[in-house]
């Protein structure tokens, strides 16, 4: 289009700006035009789909739609146009989301600025968080605050089990995620956890959970479960049987889940079987350091062929000589 900056800048007819706003290929003139233009629907659109920044950044100066803005603030690739964006918005789970999200720090910072005049309990320290014991500032707080060391102080006050849950299927830090988990008495909330969490450290503290108590679901873990991070927890919940910790820690296809299995067996006659038999060394020395009979150890001294197994039982049994 024949038009230049000057030229729009007279123009008044919001049709004729529309049509310059949209078409025009000179980034200035449509600028120029989208400042002149009072249709929000048409700013929205631009904000939405021109290429260039410095004219979606007009557009949103004049948008007030929170929905709209909320669409820009969370995909426009330009923080200058994001800022803009959220300097209109006050929502404040949308303002933690960016304050922890964005991937531009000045954006962050703005996020974080507006927080603190909003509402300053979201960035309170871990040391504040300690003297706070009102469930309902806690449960904000575990929501929404901007730390995890926080959130993660918050969660273990909070008592209220439905929202120990949200937040342990929820929050994006797994510390804060686990520190949830162990407040959890439902054992079809652990069981719902477990089968969707990825991080094992949550997995853990899910499965060993002493209030996951169904035998059928924790053998089910312990014996064939497809990620072996869940099998080698599930042979720590107090609550499993010994014979299936001993039938883990003889036929699981990891050793790193055998080896763990050891830890629990209590039978000493179980553990001098594996320590005989099991082709991992280090599973093995793991069953000798349990073992209590120092024939057994000094049989194990004489005969084993590995020197680190040897020498593992020289150590067992000098502990047990005292």
């Amino acid at each position: 289009m024949d038009v230049d900056v000057k030229a729009v800048r007279k123009l008044t007819n919001q049709e004729e700006l529309a049509c310059i706003a949209l078409n025009d290929e000179d980034k200035y003139v449509r600028r120029a035009a989208v400042r002149r233009i009072d249709d929000e629907n048409a700013l929205i659109e631009i904000a939405e789909s021109d290429v260039s920044g410095y004219v979606r950044k007009a557009a949103v100066n004049g948008i007030n739609s929170q929905r709209a803005l909320e669409r820009i603030v969370l995909k426009d690739p330009t923080p200058a146009v994001r800022k803009a964006a959220l300097n209109k918005i006050d929502d404040e789970k949308l303002l933690v989301y960016i304050a922890r999200h964005d991937s531009n720090h000045a954006v962050r910072k703005l996020a974080w600025n507006k927080i603190k005049r909003i509402n300053p309990s979201l960035i309170l320290t871990a040391a504040d968080v300690e003297r706070i014991f009102d469930e309902k500032r806690l449960i904000e707080i575990a929501r929404y605050s901007l730390t995890w060391k926080s959130r993660e102080i918050a969660v273990l006050k909070i008592v209220d089990e439905n929202v120990l849950a949200e937040i342990a299927r929820n929050d994006e830090d797994y510390r804060v995620r686990q520190q949830a988990v162990k407040g959890i008495q439902k054992e079809e909330v652990l069981i719902d956890i477990i089968e969707n969490e990825t991080y094992k450290e949550v997995l853990k503290e899910a499965i060993r959970n002493p209030n996951l108590k169904d035998m059928d679901t924790l053998e089910g873990y312990a014996r064939s479960h497809g990620n072996w991070n869940v099998r080698l927890a599930a042979v720590g919940n107090v609550n499993i049987h010994q014979n299936v910790i001993y039938d883990v820690a003889k036929t699981d296809n990891v050793w790193y889940v055998r080896n763990e299995a050891v830890k629990y067996i209590d039978d000493e006659s179980r553990l001098k079987e594996i320590a005989k038999t099991d082709l991992h060394s280090w599973i093995r020395v793991n069953a000798i350091r349990h073992i209590e009979d120092k024939a057994f150890v000094l049989d194990v001294i004489e005969s084993d062929e590995n020197r680190f197994v040897r020498e593992s039982a020289k150590v067992r049994l000098k502990k047990l000589l005292g």
